[in-house]
């Protein structure tokens, strides 16, 4: 759906999603803001800067920055990391902040390897 979001409350906040088998995660793609629609999508608070933790079943930890351009569509992010069990998207920067304004992320897609 096009039209839904999370709407983080600030930055700081974040969104984990787990799995129950481990994969090879090979890539991530955000959809940032309230909407596809530029007009639409400018009214809201969208994330410009993210981190995503990427745990392995060995609890191991890999931090990776992510620099999203403030438009909408999609933006991805490629990674090469084996037995993903679990990952956190961690909102740092964002733009058109302001009172009643969540940080809007629209969805976040899981590649693995096939």
């Amino acid at each position: 759906l096009t039209n839904k979001y999370w709407g983080a409350p600030a930055l700081g906040a974040s969104l984990t999603a787990s799995f129950e088998t481990p994969f090879r995660l090979v890539g991530v793609v955000v959809y940032s803001g309230v909407s596809k629609e530029p007009q639409e999508f400018r009214r809201g608070a969208r994330p410009t800067r993210a981190e995503l933790l990427v745990t392995t079943k060995d609890d191991k930890v890999h931090k990776k920055t992510v620099t999203l351009n403030d438009k909408p569509g999609k933006q991805e992010t490629r990674l090469g990391i084996s037995d993903v069990v679990s990952v956190q998207l961690v909102l740092r920067e964002a733009a058109g902040q302001g009172e009643g304004r969540p940080i809007a992320v629209g969805e976040i897609e899981f590649f693995k390897r096939t």
